[in-house]
C-alpha cells in the first residue's frame, strides 16, 4: 500500500476481524488503547479487555468510586475482576469502598476477586468482613502471599463465597488450625463447585487437607469436582495429603501441573517420583511437571509409566537427556499412550531433544518449548 494511503470514509472492517485483532492483543494495554481510538466500532471490544481487571488500593479507591458514579462512565460493565492491594495497618478503607460499590450497583459483571499485598501483609478482620460482602457474585478467588492469623479464619472467609468455581492461593497461615481434631473445619461447608485450584506452598498442605475433609464429610475421599489442579513450590510436607488425593480413583481431574524447586522444597526428586501416583487419574489429558534440577530419565519413566488414562494427550516435562533416555523415548512413542499428541521437553536444546528422542521425533509428537 502506498505511503499515506487511507480507506474511504465510512468503510468498515468485518466485526469478526476487529474482534480477532483486539482479542489477539488482550494482554497488551498500550495496543488496546490505540485500538480504542481507531474508530467507534473498535471501542467496545478494546474497553472490554482494558477494564476487565481493575487494580484498587487505599490510594485510588475513592477516585475509582467517583468515576463509577459519574453518569458519563462507560466502563462499569467491562469490569470482571477486582485486584485489591492491602498494606499493613488499617484496612477500614476497603469496607467503605465495597459498601459504595454495592450501592452503585453498576459492576454487575464482576466475578473475580484477587487479594494482593507485600509478603507478610496480615488480612485484618475489617478486610475479611468487607470481602465477604462480595461473596454472592464472585466465582474466581485469588490470594497472593498475604497472611491470615489461622487457617480456620481463612476457611470461614473461603466458605462465604457460595458460588466459587476457581481458587488460587499462595497465602500463609500463622497457625494452620486451632482445631487439631478438625471438627470446626468440617463444619465449615464449602458450597461452591470448585473446578480449578491453583496452590503454592505453604498453602498447599492445609488447603488440600481441608478439601479432603470436605470430601470425606460428604462420603467421598476425593476432591470431587476439580478438573484443573496446579501446585507450585511443592515441598516434602505436601506429599502426604497429595498422595491421599492421587491414591483415590478420580475421573474428573483433566489437567495437573506441578512445579518444584529442590532448593526450596528440601525434598529430592526420587521422593517426587515415588509419591506422585498417577494411576487413578482416569480422565487425565494434560500433565506438566517442571523441576529444578531436571528429572532424570529413570525418574521420569517411573512417573509416566503409572499413567493409565486413555485420554492422556499433552505432556510438558523437564528432563535431563542422559543415560536411560532411550527407554523414555520408547515409552512415549509406543502404544502405552495411544492419544499422546504433544510432548514438550523443558531444559535441553531443541536439537538435543530431537537427537535423543528419535522415535518421538519420527512420530511427530515433539514440540519446541
Amino acid at each position: 500500500m502506498a505511503s499515506g494511503a487511507s480507506f474511504p470514509r465510512g468503510s468498515q472492517f468485518p466485526a469478526e476481524l476487529i474482534d480477532s485483532v483486539i482479542d489477539h492483543n488482550h494482554a497488551d494495554p498500550a495496543t488496546l488503547k490505540i485500538c480504542a481510538l481507531v474508530a467507534k466500532q473498535w471501542m467496545p471490544s478494546s474497553r472490554l479487555h482494558l477494564f476487565s481487571s481493575v487494580f484498587i488500593n487505599h490510594g485510588n479507591a475513592r477516585e475509582f468510586i467517583d468515576l463509577l458514579a459519574s453518569p458519563l462512565c462507560t466502563v462499569a460493565l467491562a469490569i470482571r475482576k477486582l485486584v485489591v492491594e492491602l498494606v499493613p495497618g488499617s484496612q477500614r478503607w476497603l469496607g467503605e469502598f465495597i459498601r459504595r460499590l454495592s450501592l452503585l450497583d453498576k459492576t454487575t459483571n464482576l466475578v473475580g476477586l484477587e487479594i494482593s499485598g507485600a509478603p507478610g501483609t496480615l488480612v485484618r478482620q475489617e478486610a475479611q468482613t468487607a470481602l465477604s460482602t462480595l461473596s454472592g457474585q464472585i466465582k474466581s478467588l485469588s490470594f497472593g502471599p498475604v497472611v491470615f492469623e489461622t487457617f480456620l479464619v481463612f476457611g470461614q472467609l473461603l466458605c462465604s463465597f457460595r458460588g466459587l468455581e476457581s481458587l488460587s492461593c499462595a497465602c500463609i497461615f500463622q497457625v494452620q488450625t486451632i482445631d487439631p481434631a478438625g471438627i470446626q473445619l468440617i463444619r465449615l461447608q464449602l458450597t461452591g463447585t470448585l473446578r480449578q485450584v491453583k496452590l503454592a506452598s505453604p498453602a498447599t498442605k492445609p488447603i488440600i487437607e481441608y478439601l479432603l475433609r470436605q470430601g470425606a464429610a460428604g462420603g467421598s475421599a476425593v476432591l470431587p469436582t476439580i478438573a484443573n489442579l496446579s501446585l507450585s513450590y511443592l515441598s516434602v510436607d505436601d506429599y502426604p495429603p497429595l498422595t491421599t488425593y492421587l491414591g483415590t480413583p478420580n475421573d474428573n481431574l483433566q489437567s495437573l501441573t506441578i512445579r518444584m524447586d529442590n532448593n526450596f522444597s528440601g525434598a529430592n526428586l526420587d521422593a517426587l517420583a515415588d509419591n506422585l501416583q498417577l494411576t487413578h487419574l482416569q480422565a487425565l489429558v494434560n500433565l506438566t511437571i517442571q523441576t529444578l534440577p531436571l528429572l532424570s530419565p529413570d525418574q521420569t519413566f517411573r512417573l509416566l509409566a503409572r499413567i493409565t488414562s486413555q485420554q492422556f494427550s499433552n505432556l510438558k516435562i523437564s528432563v535431563a537427556l542422559v543415560q536411560g533416555v532411550a527407554g523414555l523415548d520408547m515409552l512415549l512413542s509406543g502404544n502405552h499412550f495411544p492419544a499422546l499428541q504433544k510432548v514438550i521437553v523443558v531444559g535441553p536444546s531443541w536439537g538435543d531433544i530431537r537427537q535423543f528422542l528419535p522415535r518421538c521425533d519420527v512420530k511427530g509428537i515433539l514440540r519446541e518449548n
